[in-house]
């Protein structure tokens, strides 16, 4: 543990920049508990003790990083406080009790980053401290909105509960700047590997390598003669024999007065001039952009510039793959009705389009700028087979701008969208759409497995050695420290497009390697995040796909080959530790045992390591033989593994499951490919029902307050009967006193002309701002002219006046705004905790068969579309469905029925204030502090009332009048078929005669009539059928606005993704200089409409597990001492033991017979137990109990933590060589890890 910031400084004196920049680099998993006994006397909160510590705040800039293309800077700054000559007691005061100094700190900070910044560029603080969970982050924000208050609230709201992070220890702030110089335009699509293919592309003309340094020269005579299509120039040029090339090269050197060899961008300026054309330069060395463009001319060319030689770019579209490309944004596009240059007409689309007598087009209902707009968007130019005109056209009505190929003419109606589900264009707030049936993916056998060794002597990975194997075995081997990139190269090629690469912990491992590479190329990949991992990795240009194993098989790879009874090429152990440079050729004795690292194995695993080392005493151990059968025999067989998987999950469900990224994925493919009744499973709309009525709740808070101010009531989508729609128009607010509308204005919906250029179109609503200005303006002139009083405010207004009005801020400080019912905060999970922390005794430990594969097949779900009930509410028991409502709970219940979110966890609490602050003595608080707010399945309310719950208040209802409890019944049969049968006879059948009596048995009690032809002990099948059974129900509730990563290449790209109004930016970072990374997630309200979620069926499937785990739990009372979500320790007398069984939904014995007679926990997920038969089982979340940890957190020592809790002792643990990821560089390394256990019980 760090005790000084002298530690600290020694820390980063030893760490990479790129090491520096992960906002994880420092230990964030160490726990140093803060107790106040131990520190002198007891700090108050909500005082300040900064006194007398102003003058010895520290910022101290510890690297600062330019780059270029991004305009943007990086800096890394230490802060802390001088604590010498400080008392103790004072050194190690919490931050949290020193607002002052953290204000200072942040005022010091501010000044030093924002010195040369302008209130448009962008800026993002991330600190990072020993003892936080995770950095914190401000998020990109312009330097006009970016206040000391502002970013002080972001920090003490995380410190507020972390009373580990202390005047001493101080904290690091990573900064970036962004000049926003530049605008935006759509990202370039790239060449690949373009230096390994460009002589087979015919776009690109090869000009002769030579060491004269004349290829510049070279390149432009040859480009002007393929201009002026002059044949017998270029034959005479081609001619090398005659020197005609180099001779007319040094003669235009002389000619224009450039000195010979190597030219500048000046220099070619000059040539320019003689030549009377225009030079394009295109560089590799910034990912083939343009990087140098002389002045417009009536002729240009375009070279290529890489390594140094210059080569010819005979068609742009050609070099980028595009099949358009402008010459005036520098950008490349498929479709010229998609391009939007910044510079061009949204009419016809040219850039020198002068406004004259504006002319509407009668076919595409467009006004052109002048008769030439008009004649220019009716040409059809070039290869293209339509005019634009033919392309697009704009509906005089709602101003929307469409694609004919997306919605022809005729089938438009205004207000209309394509419903993703089921591609009809419908009213969005009106249709109601269910889940459509598709069909899975083409099967595909192009698969590459592989798997990499690397050298960790460093401390950092570099991969020196891989194999990869085709789906047919055939075998490719990199060998040395270039094999990563060779590997790369090898497999990013057109040889392999359309391919998918498969590696075991790609994500964590592997995978890293490969983007690293990528992003050193300039490529940018398309991927899907998870943390610093990466589910998949997709070459956009060649298709290529990389995907993670164990997402498909969740278990280590050394249990595989038992699932698929395969056995490995090779036994025993590689020792990883020994792959050293100086070791590539060691021929020798078997490696000491240290350098395979046994202390990280389980107890069990390392004795069985040490006696296999010990048998190899007297053998010879070849390193690079040893490394290729060890790597050779892991990629075989995952291979042969994934393939067996493969092909029993299209036996079973004619589902290629490596055409997906999970197991859940493809499970949801083999549902909706062979499964789904049609109209049975509804679309959620994004934002739920209420989209024909939506509101702001900027405009709520404006009209409240007005109303407050002025005495009067205002009706409006909150209260009386929703909004009042006047001659049509639904109006956000109106009072009737006044015969006055109230209109709130959402800038980016409404055309703000503050906010917004009129030429932009609304990315969401397919209008010019302006249009949307104009369809605003119209509304509010037919309201007044019916006689109205119309009040108007901007959203950017109202934000304003809040900053600057204290009687409105103070309003909105007290003013609560109860939210329609959200149907994803009805999803909770599975229940989890600890009841008794101590037993000795008899208990005993039961597990359900496949829990939710029951509540998938038995329970019943909702079919349909919900009626939405907003009052008027009839008894609770009238209704199915999920229920928004204030309820108040009993006092004194041992097992609480309904769950609440609380502190980051899920509670099941008797008293709102007592989850909230954490109370564990008995409840002192009133029934309005007791109560909560919340939103639950109705059934589980129905039964909290059974209990002593009262529901105080009903907010809303979504009540389903259809119901069904086959909803998944074939999907459940088919594979729990499958599983069974794959699983062979029960031991004890032996005769005929009782085989077909299993065979009636089962079919009586699950429905499923087995085939005694197919029962047969098959553990491939059998597991693909487990796999199948549980992986199907979590996608129905998979959180569809998750965070995002984007990587772009150009500036343009970079600064469009920045101004995009329907992301949220959460952070930027740069891993190269050529590329930039985004991380973002969508706006709550414009998250797009997912075609696969149905947070409804996920929401009543984790219900009836939770019900059904309580109807056990409460037949056992207070002999429960443990749970989790499908198991139950408990206290057994031999008669409350529940009946044990093999189908859906009845208890296993997890222990086999086996007793506990002592039973430890320190919480969920948190547990030791010790049986008759001498077995002693450890369970704690978080930790690694392999050898090395057990010698110190073990049954013994956490009895003895659980016992004397009052204590508040703790135990240190360290993994020394923890794998760790940088999710910006992409570098693999090892760390060491500390951890603190601690016993905090704090959830009952």
């Amino acid at each position: 543990m760090f005790s000084s910031i002298a530690a600290i400084v020694k820390i980063f004196l030893n760490l990479s920049f790129a090491d520096l920049i992960d906002c994880n680099f420092i230990l964030q998993n160490v726990s140093r508990p803060f107790s106040p006994s131990s520190r002198g006397p007891p700090l108050i909160e909500g005082r300040d003790y900064s006194e007398n510590l102003e003058n010895a705040v520290i910022l101290e800039e510890i690297i600062r990083r330019r780059n270029v293309r991004y305009n943007a800077n990086e800096i890394i700054f230490q802060a802390r406080v001088n604590t010498d000559g400080l008392p103790d007691t004072l050194r190690k005061t919490p931050l949290k009790f020193a607002v002052k100094v953290v204000r200072q700190l942040i005022e010091l900070l501010i000044r030093r980053c924002t010195e040369d910044l302008r209130p448009s560029d962008l800026i993002r603080f991330c600190v990072q401290a020993i003892g936080l969970d995770k950095p914190i982050s401000t998020g990109i924000m312009t330097v006009s909105s970016l206040t000391v208050e502002r970013v002080v609230s972001v920090i003490m709201r995380v410190l507020q509960s972390k009373d580990k992070i202390t005047l001493e220890d101080g904290f690091t702030v990573d900064v970036i700047t962004i000049r926003q110089d530049v605008g935006a335009g759509k990202t370039n699509t790239r060449v690949v590997n373009i230096d390994i293919d460009r002589i087979r592309k015919r776009s690109v003309i090869t000009v002769p390598l030579s060491e004269d340094g004349l290829c510049c020269a070279k390149a432009i005579i040859y480009a002007i003669a393929h201009l002026e299509k002059d044949m017998k120039s270029i034959n005479v040029l081609k001619d090398r024999r005659r020197q005609n090339l180099v001779n007319r090269a040094k003669a235009l050197h002389t000619d224009a007065g450039v000195p010979l060899g190597p030219c500048t961008y000046s220099q070619i300026a000059i040539f320019e001039d003689w030549l009377d054309v225009q030079i394009v330069v295109i560089s590799s060395d910034i990912s083939n952009q343009v990087s140098y463009r002389g002045r417009d001319r009536s002729r240009r060319i375009n070279l290529w510039l890489h390594n140094g030689h210059y080569d010819i770019i005979k068609t742009l579209k050609g070099f980028y793959g595009a099949n358009n490309y402008c010459e005036t944004c520098e950008k490349p596009f498929q479709n010229i009705e998609d391009h939007r240059c910044d510079n061009a007409c949204h009419v016809c689309l040219r850039v020198n389009c002068v406004q004259a007598q504006p002319q509407r087009c009668g076919d595409c209902d467009r006004e052109c700028r002048s008769a030439e707009c008009f004649e220019a968007h009716k040409a059809i130019s070039g290869q293209q087979e339509y005019s634009i005109c033919d392309k697009i056209y704009q509906c005089r009505k709602c101003c929307k701008i469409i694609l004919r190929r997306r919605c022809p003419k005729a089938l438009h109606r205004c207000g209309t969208t394509q419903c993703p589900s089921c591609k009809q264009y419908v009213v969005a707030v009106e249709h109601k759409c269910f889940l459509q049936a598709v069909s899975a993916k083409d099967h595909s056998d192009r698969l590459i497995f592989f798997d990499f060794e690397t050298d960790q002597t460093t401390g950092t990975h570099i991969v020196n050695f891989a194999v990869a194997q085709d789906a047919n075995g055939l075998e490719k081997i990199f060998k040395g420290y270039n094999a990563c990139n060779d590997f790369c190269a090898w497999l990013f090629s057109p040889t392999h497009k359309g391919f998918t690469a498969i590696a075991h912990n790609m994500k964590g491992f592997d995978g890293q390697f490969i983007m690293a590479w990528m992003l050193q190329q300039g490529t940018t990949p398309a991927v899907i995040p998870n943390g610093s991992k990466v589910m998949s990795i997709t070459h956009t240009t060649l298709h290529i796909r990389v995907i993670d194993s164990f997402n498909f098989l969740p278990m280590s790879l050394s249990k595989i080959p038992g699932c698929f009874e395969l056995s490995e090429l090779k036994k025993g152990y590689f020792p990883h530790l020994f792959n050293s440079k100086e070791n590539q050729s060691y021929v020798g004795p078997y490696p000491d045992p240290k350098y395979f690292n046994p202390d990280a194995m389980s107890a069990a695993a390392r004795a069985a390591f040490l006696e296999w080392h010990k048998g190899q005493e007297g053998k010879v151990f070849n390193f690079q033989d040893e490394m290729l059968s060890y790597c050779r025999s892991d990629v075989d067989i995952l291979r042969r593994c994934c393939l067996e998987f493969r092909k029993q999950f299209i036996e079973s469900a004619n589902v290629d499951p490596f055409c997906y990224v999970t197991i859940a994925s493809a499970c949801m493919a083999a549902f909706r490919s062979n499964h789904l009744k049609a109209g049975t499973i509804a679309m959620v709309p994004v934002n739920g029902y209420i989209s024909n009525i939506n509101y702001s709740h900027d405009a709520i808070r404006w009209m409240d307050f007005i109303s407050s101010k002025e005495n009067i009531a205002i009706q409006h989508a909150l209260n009386g009967h929703g909004e009042k729609k006047i001659n049509g128009i639904s109006v956000d607010g109106y009072c009737e006193e006044t015969k006055t509308i109230y209109q709130f204005h959402g800038c980016f919906y409404h055309g703000c002309t503050v906010c917004f250029d009129g030429d932009l179109i609304n990315p969401l609503l397919c209008v010019q701002m302006s249009s949307l200005y104009e369809k605003t303006k119209s509304t509010t002139d037919k309201l007044k002219n019916l006689g109205y009083v119309v009040i108007e405010e901007w959203e950017h207004n109202f934000k304003k006046q809040i900053e600057i009005e204290h009687e409105l801020k103070n309003f909105l400080l007290r003013h609560e705004i109860q939210d329609r019912l959200k149907p994803r905060d009805a999803f909770y999970g599975g229940r989890t905790n600890a009841v008794k922390l101590y037993f000795e005794g008899k208990a005993k430990y039961v597990d359900f068969t496949s829990l939710y594969p029951w509540v998938n097949k038995y329970c019943r779900y909702p079919v349909g579309h919900p009626k939405i009930i907003t009052d008027q509410f009839g008894d609770l028991n009238d209704y199915f469905g999920i229920v928004k409502c204030k309820i108040l709970p009993p006092r004194g219940l041992y097992l609480p029925v309904l769950p609440l979110r609380s502190n980051g966890k899920l509670m099941f609490p008797l008293c709102r204030i007592c989850s909230e602050e954490l109370i564990q003595s008995p409840c002192r608080h009133g029934d309005d502090e007791r109560s909560f707010i919340g939103t639950w399945v109705t059934e589980e309310v129905k039964l909290a009332i059974q209990k002593g719950y009262q529901m105080l208040k009903v907010y809303e209802i979504y009540h389903f009048e259809e119901t069904s409890d086959s909803l998944f019944h074939s999907y459940i049969d088919l594979f729990l078929k499958i599983k069974q049968e794959s699983s062979g006879y029960p031991s004890d059948c032996k005769s005929d005669i009782e085989k077909e009596e299993y065979i009636r048995h089962y079919f009586e009690k699950e429905g499923i009539k087995l085939d005694s032809s197919n029962i047969s002990k098959n553990p491939g099948r059998r597991q693909v059928a487990k796999l199948a059974l549980n992986s199907f129900w979590g996608r129905w509730g998979m959180n569809i606005n998750k965070t995002q990563l984007t990587y772009v290449h150009s500036l343009p790209a970079f600064n469009k993704t920045l101004a995009d109004p329907t992301k949220n930016i959460k952070d930027v970072y740069l891993p190269t200089p050529e590329v930039a990374a985004i991380v973002w997630n969508s706006k709550s309200d414009l998250v797009p409409q997912d075609t696969v979620t149905k947070v409804f069926l996920a929401a009543f499937t984790t219900s009836w597990a939770r019900l059904k785990l309580y109807s056990e739990m409460e037949k056992l009372g207070k002999a429960v001492l443990y749970h989790d979500t499908d198991s139950i320790i408990y206290e057994s007398n031999g008669e409350n033991d529940p009946p044990l069984g093999n189908f859906l939904g009845e208890f296993t014995d997890e222990l086999g017979g086996d007793v506990i007679t002592t039973f430890i926990s320190g919480g969920p997920k948190n547990y030791a137990y010790s049986t008759e038969k001498g077995k002693t089982v450890c369970k704690v979340r978080g930790f690694t109990l392999n050898f090395r940890n057990t010698q110190r957190l073990n049954f013994e020592t956490i009895k003895d933590l659980v016992c004397n809790m009052e204590k508040m002792e703790t135990i240190a643990l360290s993994e020394p060589m923890k794998i760790t990821r940088d999710g910006k560089s992409r570098k693999v390394y090892n760390k060491e890890e500390k951890k603190l256990y601690r016993v905090i019980y704090d959830k009952r």
